[in-house]
């Protein structure tokens, strides 16, 4: 099991939103390579990346600090961006710079059919958001709802060869509230793909939670307020964690 920093960039600063209010926010730093250098000599395997602005205006937008990041990473750790990605041209522009996994929401779930060609053409490097908030899907930056039938969506998209999938619980999302684990179990088991939970992550106690369900599609926790307030040190901490591949707690 993965566990995942989260690099929100917003006016190319790092920051992190509560419950995705984009007028909610704490900027952790104006230099985001300088949040990852913190991490990645720490047995860190992947980042979440994420244009905050992208998001919203539907396009690229802080590429000063993504384009710095991909560089200073290079191939020491897996990234994974999301934030305005919504055609193909932006997707192999992200892919030709370096980035290991694309992230798409809004345009994947408005148009399956680009999500299945995209998929096919980068296969098991594509990555699905679903950010719920009552299971209700937010899109366009979390501006708006779509409603869709959730179930009936996964079983249209079970063939695509996605890499991950990604559930974001909007409500408790930078909260410190804990991870919504029914949330993730009712989704979870009408999909076959590895699943990110993330939304609300708190301390470790969260995590030997999550991995006592012991479910085999689990491929990681993203964690954003967690390891900025301290509540989780991934510096001390991180002999709690067992590497057998991917991250277990011992």
């Amino acid at each position: 099991m993965l566990l995942i920093p989260a690099i929100d960039i917003k006016n190319n600063n790092c920051v992190r939103l509560e419950k995705g209010d984009m007028n909610k926010f704490y900027t952790f730093s104006k230099n985001p390579t300088l949040v990852i250098n913190k991490w990645i000599n720490y047995n860190i395997k992947r980042f979440h990346l994420i244009d905050l602005d992208g998001a919203i205006i539907g396009r690229p937008k802080n590429l000063l600090s993504i384009k710095s990041i991909i560089n200073y990473i290079g191939n020491k750790v897996e990234l994974q961006i999301g934030g305005g990605i919504r055609d193909l041209e932006t997707i192999d522009y992200y892919f030709n710079l370096g980035v290991n996994y694309v992230i798409l929401g809004t345009k994947a779930i408005l148009d399956l059919k680009f999500l299945e060609s995209v998929s096919f053409k980068n296969e098991y490097k594509i990555i699905l958001a679903l950010d719920l908030k009552n299971f209700k899907i937010a899109i366009n930056g979390w501006k708006n709802y779509y409603k869709l039938n959730l179930y009936k969506f996964f079983n249209k998209i079970n063939d695509f060869p996605i890499e991950s999938i990604i559930y974001t619980d909007i409500k408790r999302d930078g909260t410190l509230k804990g991870l919504n684990v029914d949330m993730f179990l009712k989704v979870s088991k009408n999909i076959n793909k590895p699943a990110i939970i993330s939304g609300g992550l708190s301390d470790y106690t969260d995590i030997e939670k999550i991995f006592s369900l012991q479910k085999k599609n689990l491929l990681g926790i993203i964690c954003g307020k967690s390891i900025y307030s301290g509540k989780i040190n991934i510096c001390k901490n991180i002999k709690k964690i067992n590497h057998f591949n991917k991250y277990y707690i011992s």
